[in-house]
């Protein structure tokens, strides 16, 4: 990496990530449960039993920062958001680098663009999910490789590991590489592959008792799961082209015919790569792990790398000057259009962020409207929708697993037990509402902003 990367546009993503958590401060379910386990392994209380499957580097990177209220959240959105920006940065110069001149500059503008129109990282870098951190380490190890830096490229996979344990296989693989081709260093690069598996079930043993707990997490049966498809390998590779829009896996499957032709085996080995990642996730549906689409963020993005190169090499083949421009024109204009479709979403999604924002905001006032903490706790453990699970635990100092969300609640299958202090928001971002089956007797301690709270009883 240069020396314009490390001076100028990581800190300008920084302040950048930065500026906008103070405009749309939210967090999504799985983050609001990082920072709950960030807090706890500071005490030596890590719980994770309840809540979302565990993950360790959002926790490892947020427990520093855990015992100041508020900081660890503003810290980790920040963190993400400007990893979604700098993810956009390298997109574009590992296309750059691949396509060489003069079809540099061409590649550079397709991959960042499609990189910014694929459906999920704008999302996940809006409510905090990690995979803007794992998609700018798959593409940081990528530029690092093509700037014959394996250490660094395996150290990268790595800390990816500790967000997507797909990346244990493909670590491996480097690392059986970086060992033949170096002939030296091997602890260093037994350690780097071998480390992430075992921080992951070390600390998973540590929060729960077993080593598999996040595994069985993660293979529960979820509303979008493709285990629940007949055949879920063919649901993530349908996931995969909704991850993207169609020019991309166009201009991609066209950088893998070029560089068939070329002999560029670089980007041969970049398409082996994505096959591979899709197939590996494609497994694990099957096995019975949820295959969603985010999973897919970093073979998306990687295909966005391909798509640049891809469009670089075609407009570099038309050899008069105004009509190479006239198919970059062409090929922008499809990017374009096709691409106005998921922005306008994304526009949609800021709004959605904002009302998250402000609704977790109240949620503190609802707790103070219910006679603070104390009086919370000592009623009983708390019922929430359960979107808002997490985020309740966390502003309430409690484990997941003594926060009951009503996941799938119904008159009669309300999925929480009283006695309890209920918190109640609407249906649109906070999931179900806790319902309040025959016998319970409720009673209204109050309201704040879009929060009713009652306590319930036998």
């Amino acid at each position: 990496m240069t020396r314009l990367d490390e001076r100028i546009v990581i800190p300008c993503c920084l302040l950048v990530g930065a500026a906008t958590v103070l405009i749309a401060p939210a967090l999504g379910y799985d983050a609001w449960a990082w920072m709950v386990w960030a807090r706890e392994l500071t005490e030596f209380k890590l719980d994770t039993t309840g809540g979302p499957s565990w993950k360790p580097l959002p926790v490892l990177v947020s427990a520093p920062f855990a015992w100041i209220d508020g900081l660890a959240p503003f810290l980790w959105l920040a963190l993400i958001r400007a990893a979604a920006l700098y993810a956009l940065w390298l997109c574009g110069r590992c296309a750059a680098q691949l396509a060489g001149q003069p079809a540099a500059a061409a590649a550079f503008a397709f991959a960042a663009f499609g990189l910014i129109v694929s459906t999920d990282l704008p999302r996940t870098a809006l409510f905090g999910s990690s995979e803007p951190l794992l998609v700018a380490f798959a593409l940081g190890a990528l530029l690092l490789h093509l700037g014959s830096r394996p250490l660094a490229a395996l150290a990268l996979l790595a800390l990816a590991g500790l967000i997507r344990p797909e990346l244990w296989l493909i670590a491996l693989i480097y690392g059986l590489w970086c060992a033949h081709q170096l002939g030296r260093r091997r602890g260093l690069i037994g350690a780097l592959v071998i480390a992430p598996p075992l921080v992951w079930m070390v600390l998973d043993w540590a929060g729960s008792g077993g080593f598999a707990q996040g595994a069985a997490t993660a293979q529960g049966k979820t509303p979008t799961s493709a285990a629940r498809e007949a055949i879920p390998a063919l649901e993530v590779l349908s996931r995969l082209g909704d991850s993207v829009i169609a020019p991309v896996l166009l201009l991609a499957l066209v950088a893998l015919m070029l560089a068939w032709r070329r002999r560029s085996r670089e980007v041969l080995w970049l398409a082996l790569l994505v096959i591979g990642w899709v197939a590996l996730v494609a497994v694990m549906a099957q096995l019975g792990f949820t295959g969603a689409r985010r999973y897919l963020a970093g073979p998306a993005a990687l295909s966005c790398v391909l798509a640049g190169v891809g469009a670089g090499w075609l407009i570099a083949a038309v050899s008069a000057r105004r009509a190479r421009y006239a198919a970059a024109g062409i090929l922008a204009l499809i990017f374009l259009g096709l691409g106005l479709f998921v922005l306008r979403t994304d526009a949609r999604l800021l709004s959605v962020a904002l009302l998250d924002a402000e609704q977790s905001d109240q949620l503190s006032g609802a707790v103070t409207a219910a006679g603070g903490r104390s009086a919370v706790v000592a009623a009983g453990k708390p019922a929430i929708n359960p979107y808002e699970q997490t985020g309740l635990a966390w502003k309430l100092k409690l484990p997941l697993s003594e926060v009951q969300g009503s996941w799938g609640s119904s008159d009669t299958r309300p999925n929480w037990q009283p006695p309890a202090i209920v918190f109640v928001a609407p249906t649109r971002l906070a999931g179900p509402r806790p319902a309040f089956e025959p016998g319970v007797k409720s009673i209204k301690l109050g309201s704040y902003g879009r929060w009713e709270v009652f306590r319930a009883d036998r």
